[in-house]
């Protein structure tokens, strides 16, 4: 008669599909016991298994308990952690990235049995792909409108870089809460490294270009628009839903509490980006001005609209004749019109909020007034994408280092030097 395994050995026995299976109590989670399970075609398959499955208990790493798949638990961390701790516009961008590019790559896979290399490979596999092709997206439209897959020519539209790098965020994010919620015993995609790729090259414009393009936009009726997204680096959408209440033109102050968005085909009030986006920021001189200038205009337009006039609700300091909200595409044309009639480079609207950085760091402010004054959430943030070092600094700053170097223009070195120029010194 054979012995009985003693507690915790486990036990492998073959089922009626002719698969090994074998089952021990092993460390969950959640710190307590429970049975788990593995499977082999032979029993050297299964006992190998089981195994590591104990070898990893005895060493306090625990198994994961989940049974969902990954695309079932991201449904589950849309719905009800992301949707509550986001903006919408970023729950959206959230929910679109999960449904065309994670849910159909590894949705299917169980989220316990989630690897690394299994993520690695999804993200590879992904910016490879045309997702034309991979999304159907041609079959969807007129037959008159389909090019690409629909009609057998690739246009090998594949993901950008930062599109991969986003849905590695995603899931990184998403995985971590599953630690959190004693899902997972642990995060892989932590482990999961992508290249740099290339990065989209900004140049701010110029102290010339800017006030070039500050001079063209005075005839322009969202001048004072123009004047503060340069001088203090305002976001478009924090122009867009800034009222007359957040401004105080006595004072020269102005608050950031709101922000207009197109969400879901909707214009939408929503908070600000970050809790630092929400911020008081001194108004210089200019701003004041233009800002006098566009509430003149503003009443100009309501006793032109009359009963047609929709501003009343919204207080909004930048809006159409009638009173309605600016569509945020509008503003990035009429940004585009400006800049040719300037004779300036074109660049993005967003881009002026580099130039404000790199304007005030040019000047000598230092990195936490910048930070402040933009609203970002690090003082790193600041420093790697906000402030530009033009050529020309470089240069002024690379002859300072040559004149000290040279000793100024009589060639002395100073008291502390070890001897003239050019003389050797022994290491």
């Amino acid at each position: 008669m054979a012995k009985k395994n003693p507690n915790g050995e486990g036990s492998i026995y073959q089922r009626k599909d002719g698969r090994w299976e074998g089952t021990a109590y092993v460390l969950a989670a959640d710190g307590t016991y429970k049975r788990r399970s593995v499977y082999g075609k032979t029993w050297e398959e299964a006992h190998d298994k089981l195994t590591k499955l104990k070898a990893d208990s005895q060493s306090g790493v625990p198994v994961a308990t989940s049974k969902m798949t990954v695309a079932e638990y991201l449904t589950y961390w849309l719905t009800h952690v992301a949707k509550v701790k986001v903006r919408r516009a970023t729950y959206v961008n959230y929910e679109s990235l999960v449904r065309n590019y994670i849910a159909p790559g590894i949705g299917k896979k169980k989220l316990a049995r989630l690897t690394a290399r299994d993520i690695r490979a999804f993200l590879i596999g992904t910016a490879a792909t045309c997702q034309c092709c991979a999304q159907g997206k041609d079959k969807k439209r007129p037959e008159y409108k389909r090019r690409c897959c629909a009609v057998g020519r690739c246009c090998k539209k594949r993901p950008s870089d930062r599109t991969v790098r986003f849905l590695l965020v995603i899931l990184r994010a998403a995985l971590q809460h599953a630690v959190r919620e004693d899902e997972l015993p642990r995060n892989v995609a932590k482990n999961v490294e992508l290249s740099m790729g290339t990065k989209r090259e900004i140049e701010p414009l110029t102290v010339q270009e800017g006030r070039l393009l500050l001079a063209a936009a005075r005839g322009n009726r969202l001048w004072a628009a123009y004047e503060l997204a340069v001088r203090i680096g305002l976001r478009r959408g924090e122009l867009l839903g800034l009222r007359w209440r957040d401004v105080d033109l006595v004072d020269g102050v102005v608050t950031v509490r709101q922000a207009l968005q197109r969400v879901s085909g909707q214009l939408l009030i929503v908070p600000p980006k970050t809790q630092r986006s929400a911020r008081r920021v001194a108004l210089p001189a200019e701003c004041v001005t233009a800002l006098r200038a566009q509430r003149a205009q503003q009443l100009a337009d309501k006793r032109a609209a009359g009963e047609k006039w929709k501003g009343g609700a919204h207080d909004l300091i930048f809006t159409t004749r009638n009173g309605t909200p600016i569509e945020p595409r509008n503003l990035n044309r009429s940004f585009e019109v400006l800049c040719a009639r300037a004779g300036v480079r074109k660049v993005r609207f967003h881009d002026l909020r580099h130039t404000c950085a790199s304007l005030l760091h040019e000047q000598g402010a230092d990195a936490r007034m910048i930070m402040e004054v933009l609203g970002h959430s690090s003082i790193r943030v600041t420093m790697d994408i906000y402030t530009f070092v033009r050529l020309d600094s470089q240069r002024s700053a690379f002859d300072k280092v040559g004149d000290a170097l040279s000793g100024g223009a009589d060639g002395n070195l100073g008291d502390d030097d070890d001897g003239p120029v050019g003389t050797p010194v022994a290491v």
